[in-house]
């Protein structure tokens, strides 16, 4: 890191950060990990904080999910954008299938409350799908248009059904307590 003054007396700073000696940064081309961002973005919504003297380990996304309903659907487009981010590995289309229904199952019972908050705490799916982008990643020859259509279709299809859920739950606790 290095602190600098230019003519105007306005200060910068440079920052380049480089991998541990010894090892390569992660290419999507060559293999060499999974993608930081992917590994930050999951980190951080399953797993960043602990609970002190034991080992329960929760990230953001159970806290995001408290707002009702529309707090699911956020961390469930973010997970799919990891998933969508994900196509560049190269993974084998069985692995993305796993990955979507490890969404899709997050998205579906996040969003019963109180139960739904729990089941995020103990089925931590963005550390799930990351284990298995570790394990699939650049297994087949190359990522090609019907890759991304494929991933694309699929994600759709999540978010179809996550909003038929959505709408189905409003439905009966509208129903339920007659609101309307």
């Amino acid at each position: 890191m290095k602190a600098d003054r230019s003519g105007k007396g306005e200060e910068y700073i440079e920052v380049e950060v480089l991998p541990p000696e010894g090892q390569a940064q992660s290419d999507p081309q060559t293999n060499a990990g999974p993608d930081p961002l992917i590994a930050f973005a999951s980190r951080l919504l399953d797993t960043i904080f602990s609970v002190p003297g034991t080992q329960i380990r929760f990230g953001i996304e159970p806290i995001i999910g408290l707002i009702p309903i529309f707090g699911d659907q956020a961390t469930s487009l973010i997970s799919a954008a990891l998933l969508y981010r994900s196509v560049q590995y190269r993974l084998p289309k069985i692995a993305l299938v796993r990955m979507a229904l490890n969404i899709l199952i997050n998205g579906v019972i996040g969003m019963v409350p109180v139960v739904g908050n729990v089941f995020v705490l103990w089925y931590k799916p963005n550390m799930r799908n990351l284990r298995i982008l570790e394990r699939h990643a650049g297994r087949t020859k190359g990522v090609t248009q019907s890759d991304w259509i494929f991933v694309s279709v699929l994600i759709g299809f999540i978010f179809f059904l996550l909003v038929c859920t959505m709408l189905v739950l409003g439905y009966a606790t509208l129903t339920r307590f007659r609101w309307w």
